[in-house]
């Protein structure tokens, strides 16, 4: 009787079991895949050689190049996205097909593809979203192979979309930490063991262009009161900010041009970045250029502040012009500028704080603003920084007042605080 019982329960934990090596394998070769074509096109307009932009390549070598390169995106993508929206079926998100809908291939797959050219011509929008997409349909698929429960369907989607975010950018606890408490919303070790188990996978099998390196490589920083106490400043404000720009992103968003309007919005104002990335290419791509000057303190501090603000601009009004893609990165980008810039000013008042550490402190507490997920903001930029956990308790701090802003500002109506789309930051 025994045995007849155990049967089923080994025949189902077999299943979840191959589905999950399945879902990270093929997580893992559609950020491969994404990588290559960023890459790929990256080398090809950008230039090789290191430097601070877009993926560590040289500066533009031309002055006119970003004009046209973003306005090619705008009108590329521009077309792409008519034509999915006007012929093919609605593309659903990540978070919807977490919740059961289905995700078409040919549609996902263009999208996709779109957000990340985009990215790569010098589009200022995320590419965060391309991989989660992706690999949520790809697991999608999985999970209807093995005819698992509604229950196992659920989580190994969200772990998968988890996966693709931690695959594309190395970061394993991040990517199983923004499946568990964004796309999920609840914990439990199931949950956790498959989400941590898929992005594993997804980060090994991606590694061979992704690498083993962490985004920005800037190792222990020592913790002051100083530094401490800045952080407690910071936070708030950061909040203030973060929330500011959730707002406009999402009243913009739903002001998105449709029809034969998405065919000239986008490409002007794609056009309109690019113009401006002519005289400030920090600005272009998905953020990492931008972020890097911050945690660097490679530039003044005036220019970090200007260079936060069009960013801040550039992000949102691309995205409310019709592009799809995330504010992941943008988000640390303009935090990691803007905690730079106090740190030169807090400098003046109590000197000895890390310029390094604030600008890290700072571009935590935005992202976990933004996202509204203070954990998954926590994991993503100790890995994407890789300080360890020297840095941890300033975050801390920063975090809870990021957060504690931001929710009174959406108590007192002050701010639209919940985002078109949580699963897309």
């Amino acid at each position: 009787m025994n045995a007849t019982r155990l049967r089923p329960a080994v025949g189902h934990l077999t299943r979840i079991g191959a589905a999950t090596v399945l879902a990270g394998v093929g997580t893992g070769l559609a950020v491969l895949l994404l990588v290559w074509i960023v890459h790929s096109i990256e080398h090809l307009v950008w230039g090789e050689g290191p430097g601070p932009f877009l993926d560590g390549l040289a500066a533009p070598s031309e002055f006119w190049l970003p004009l046209v390169t973003v306005s090619a995106a705008g009108v590329i993508a521009a077309v792409g996205w008519y034509l999915i929206r006007r012929f093919g079926r609605p593309v659903a998100s990540v978070e919807q097909a977490v919740a059961g809908r289905r995700m078409p291939v040919l549609e996902t797959l263009v999208d996709t593809v779109l957000q990340v050219v985009s990215v790569a011509l010098g589009a200022s929008i995320g590419k965060e979203v391309a991989p989660r997409e992706l690999a949520a349909m790809a697991s999608s698929k999985v999970v209807g192979w093995f005819r698992l429960t509604p229950r196992w369907r659920r989580i190994l989607i969200a772990s998968a979309a988890g996966a693709g975010l931690a695959a594309v950018y190395n970061v394993p606890l991040g990517g199983a930490v923004f499946a568990v408490e964004i796309l999920l919303g609840e914990f439990s070790i199931a949950a956790a063991v498959t989400a941590l188990a898929v992005s594993a996978i997804a980060t090994l099998v991606a590694r061979p262009l992704v690498g083993d390196q962490s985004l920005y490589d800037l190792g222990s920083i020592e913790v002051n009161a100083s530094l401490l106490v800045a952080a407690l400043i910071v936070g708030p404000l950061m909040g203030v900010v973060a929330t500011s720009f959730v707002a406009a992103t999402k009243r913009l968003s739903a002001l998105r041009p449709t029809g034969w309007k998405l065919l000239v919005v986008l490409p002007l104002v794609f056009a309109a970045v690019g113009a401006v990335g002519m005289f400030f290419p920090l600005i272009l791509g998905n953020g990492r250029a931008l972020a890097t000057a911050g945690f660097e303190l490679s530039e003044p501090v005036v220019f970090l502040l200007i260079l936060a603000v069009l960013k801040y601009v550039a992000t949102t009004l691309s995205l409310g012009a019709g592009a799809i893609g995330g504010t992941l990165q943008p988000s640390v980008a303009i935090g990691a500028a803007l905690g730079a810039a106090a740190a030169a000013g807090w400098a003046l008042l109590w000197p000895g704080a890390s310029g390094t550490g604030l600008a890290v402190v700072a571009a935590a507490a935005f992202l976990a603003a933004n996202m509204r997920a203070p954990f998954t903001a926590i994991a993503l930029i100790i890995e994407f920084t890789n300080t360890g956990f020297s840095l941890l308790l300033p975050i801390f701090l920063a975090v809870a007042g990021s957060l504690a802003v931001a929710g009174l500002l959406k108590r007192g109506g002050l701010a639209s605080f919940t985002p078109l789309d949580p699963a897309r930051e």
